[in-house]
């Protein structure tokens, strides 16, 4: 994209609205930021012309010596931490003189996270864009997440771009890479002479980096971002104070997928929130029916004549007050999916995630493998949230104009899956004979005239005489008339069961031996009752 119509670089007052309450700004704070440098007190300050320096470790009685140094490099404004909101009176002032704005950044707010959040600002024009959209710093903090270390994404000439993770278990490598924006020369020499660029760039491999104690590096991985043959950058993981997580390399090649678009963005000066943003809603539109699934298809580079499975994720959250948790969960559903399927896709609707995920050409369907993928992605996501996070294998589209049907088989088998919410995964096709006794018993509530009279008085007369005889047949029924397992359940006698059992039958004037009467007794039952589940297993009527 034209450098003229790139954004304008933002303010010092939008970089402070950016850290959120608690920042504060002065002097001429519509001064426009180019680039962020961090800085110590003793630092000669190079290059800074047009920059926000973050005073890193200015003592207040050091403030004003920097503030001068600050104002003849050239800077554009220097931060410094605040207490309460409010920047110091003698820093104000030093800040007059010198003739330069300051961002207060508040206290609590870590360097390496102020930084972070500036230069998602100036890179993307803040971490999260409408609906959600997330960009390099979101998605390095998910893998940070997921693999339990510390990330980097560096463009093609080595210059870190965003980065994730906890700050003091950074190695002495990554310090020096994120502050200086670049990787040290003598990893780099290493990196070249033992192939690490050259096998990034000729795929999807994820490399394993030794520990070099001289350079103050610890292990890593590492991983090409590629666009076709095209380079785009690479994604470290840099081991912490704990081993990485088993499937970390899987992260790795899941956000590689889904950082090519972010860099593709970060060398043409595009803006990644409208791209990310865009290729969400589109992907939404694909899910809802919205739009024609041909054309949708093509501009998200889908084969429009390609099969795709669906898969349905409920967080099990309030809906309300609840959507930066949903938004990075849909980053790690995001992560998992790119990781399993090539050009995976993944959408909110409903208050639910959904992912579409192409089948490779001639794919079996088979749904075992694509529910154990559920069930380890539900495992991540109940860690990550502490709900009960459950999910459902819609089926797979044969087309992509099907997915909609596919969404809809998962929408209603999250809402069945509401009455066992220990269960974490299930299939449609599991669940598809629950779904038909919940249409069936829908369909008679709305219909009150298809009714059994005597079944209706039956359970009316328990209720005047605080009686269980209508439940008790009931499960006598789902238990193919075993008296022994019933009576066990319901704590009674066997001899009262069977008592309640011939009372009943004598009330209603039931044949037992008549599969229609017990068919037609078993649905009245469950509809007059309202009775959610069977004795062993779930069968739910809403």
């Amino acid at each position: 994209m034209p450098d003229a119509l790139a954004a304008a670089p933002p303010s010092v007052r939008r970089l402070a609205d950016a850290l959120g309450p608690g920042a504060a700004c002065s002097g001429r704070d519509e001064v426009a930021v180019a680039d962020i440098v961090v800085a110590g007190p003793d630092e000669p300050l190079h290059d800074v012309s047009g920059a926000l320096i973050l005073a890193v470790g200015v003592r207040a009685d050091e403030a004003a010596a920097f503030l001068g140094a600050a104002a003849i490099a050239g800077a554009a404004a220097v931060a410094f931490k605040i207490a309460d909101g409010e920047i110091a009176p003698d820093t104000r002032e030093a800040a007059e003189v010198a003739g330069l704005p300051v961002l207060g950044v508040p206290a609590a707010l870590r360097w390496d996270r102020a930084e972070a959040e500036l230069r998602a600002v100036l890179a993307y024009g803040g971490r999260y864009g409408p609906d959600g959209a997330r960009d390099l710093f979101s998605l390095a903090q998910t893998v940070a997440t997921l693999t339990r270390g510390v990330v980097s994404v560096e463009d093609s000439a080595h210059r870190v771009v965003a980065y994730a993770g906890p700050g003091e278990e950074a190695d002495e490598l990554r310090r020096r890479s994120v502050l200086g924006r670049d990787c040290p020369e003598p990893y780099l020499k290493l990196l070249r002479e033992q192939g690490v660029y050259r096998r990034v760039r000729a795929g999807d491999e994820v490399i394993e980096v030794a520990a070099q104690p001289q350079l103050g590096a610890r292990a890593r991985l590492v991983i090409g971002v590629n666009a076709g043959r095209r380079p785009l950058g690479t994604i470290w993981v840099q081991e912490g104070s704990a081993q990485l997580a088993q499937n970390a390399a899987q992260v790795l090649r899941g956000a590689a997928r889904l950082a090519s678009f972010q860099l593709v963005d970060h060398y043409f000066r595009g803006d990644a929130r409208a791209r990310l943003g865009s290729r969400e809603e589109l992907s939404h539109g694909l899910l809802t029916g919205r739009f024609d699934a041909g054309a949708l298809a093509a501009h998200l580079g889908v084969d429009p004549a390609a099969s795709a499975d669906v898969v349905a994720v409920d967080l099990r959250l309030p809906t309300e007050g609840m959507d930066a948790q949903r938004a990075e969960a849909a980053g790690v559903v995001s992560v998992h999916a790119a990781a399993h399927r090539e050009n995976a896709l993944v959408a909110q609707a409903c208050g639910q995630i959904y992912a579409i995920l192409p089948c490779p050409a001639a794919a079996p369907a088979d749904e075992a493998p694509l529910e154990r993928w559920a069930a380890d992605l539900v495992v991540t996501l109940r860690r990550l949230t502490g709900s009960k996070v459950q999910a459902v294998v819609g089926g797979r589209a044969t087309r992509l104009s099907d997915v909609p049907a596919m969404k809809m088989h998962g929408y209603r088998g999250l809402q069945l899956m509401t009455r066992t919410p220990d269960q974490p995964v299930a299939s449609h096709t599991r669940l598809t004979p629950a779904l038909l006794v919940r249409d069936t018993l829908d369909l008679l509530r709305d219909a009150p005239h298809v009714r059994w009279p005597a079944i209706d008085a039956l359970v009316a007369h328990d209720r005047a005489h605080g009686g269980d005889t209508a439940r008790s047949l009931l499960r006598y029924l789902d238990a193919f008339g075993d008296v022994a397992t019933v009576a066990k359940e319901l704590n009674v006698h066997p001899n009262t069961l069977r008592y309640r059992i011939r009372r009943a039958v004598a009330l209603t004037g039931l044949d037992l031996d008549d599969a229609e009467h017990r068919l037609a007794a078993v649905l009245h039952l469950r509809l007059a009752l309202d009775t959610p589940t069977a004795p062993d297993r779930p069968f739910p009527t809403r």
